[in-house]
C-alpha cells in the first residue's frame, strides 16, 4: 500500500468525507485531492503538518 493511499484510509477512518476532512485540517480540497491522487512527496510541508495534525499522526509515519 502506498502513502497516498494509507493517507486517503486514515482520513476516511476518521471523517465522513474528504471534504469533510479538507475543511477541519483548513486546507483546500484541491489541494487535498492533488496530494492524494499524485505523490505526498510533491506536497508542500505546511500542507503535510496540517494533515498529520488533524490525524494526530506522526509526519515520519505517512
Amino acid at each position: 500500500m502506498n502513502r497516498e493511499l494509507r493517507l486517503r484510509n486514515a482520513i476516511l477512518d476518521n471523517y465522513k468525507s474528504l471534504r469533510e476532512f479538507a475543511i477541519k485540517a483548513d486546507i483546500p480540497y484541491s489541494t487535498l485531492m492533488t496530494i492524494l491522487s499524485r505523490n505526498i512527496g510533491g506536497a508542500s510541508f505546511d500542507s503535510v503538518m496540517l494533515i498529520c495534525k488533524t490525524l494526530d499522526i506522526d509526519p515520519f509515519d505517512v
